[in-house]
């Protein structure tokens, strides 16, 4: 069963925050929150996983209109420990509460979780230096709800109760 790495909680945080940085260039901010989640994720879903978020990346095809896409990666890391396997089979609850968790922590810390509503002003702007502010407040948001995540995971930490597999 997967289950969060059980490592000092700052030794997490530094580690995360290094993992970070190394996948800045070049990923979309679901894939960056996704992969630097799933390495603290004892699994065997293997990396490569990470394709399904590319199309979440800046509110969900870079159409900026959707969920951001560090949300849709945090998300999709917490199903790594609290999805349902073999859906329909077991509950999906956990998960739920455990994603609205995140999602609301998200939400209060930024004030939204829709990709425009994020970074709406930088994109009025068609500047190259508007382009590397808005980057660099992705990235804020990105190391955010990594942080996020994690604290998230290690709040409900717990013995799952067995799926509900029909025999």
């Amino acid at each position: 069963m997967p289950q969060l790495k059980h490592l000092d909680r700052e030794e997490i945080f530094r580690q995360a925050e290094a993992i970070h940085e190394g996948y800045v260039t070049g990923l979309n901010c679901a894939e960056r929150v996704f992969l630097t989640v799933r390495a603290f994720v004892e699994t065997d879903i293997p990396p490569e996983a990470v394709a399904l978020l590319s199309g979440l990346g800046g509110g969900v095809g870079g159409t900026r209109e959707g969920v951001c896409g560090a949300v849709s990666g945090g998300v999709a890391a917490i199903g790594l420990i609290y999805g349902r396997p073999s859906p329909p089979a077991g509950s999906k609850e956990l998960a739920y509460e455990v994603c609205r968790d995140f999602v609301c922590q998200f939400q209060t810390a930024f004030g939204a979780t829709v990709c425009r509503n994020l970074i709406g002003d930088l994109l009025h702007e068609g500047t190259a230096e508007a382009e590397e502010r808005r980057k660099a407040r992705c990235c804020q948001y990105t190391l955010k709800a990594i942080r996020l995540c994690i604290e998230t995971l290690i709040r409900f930490d717990q013995p799952r109760p067995p799926a509900d597999i029909p025999k």
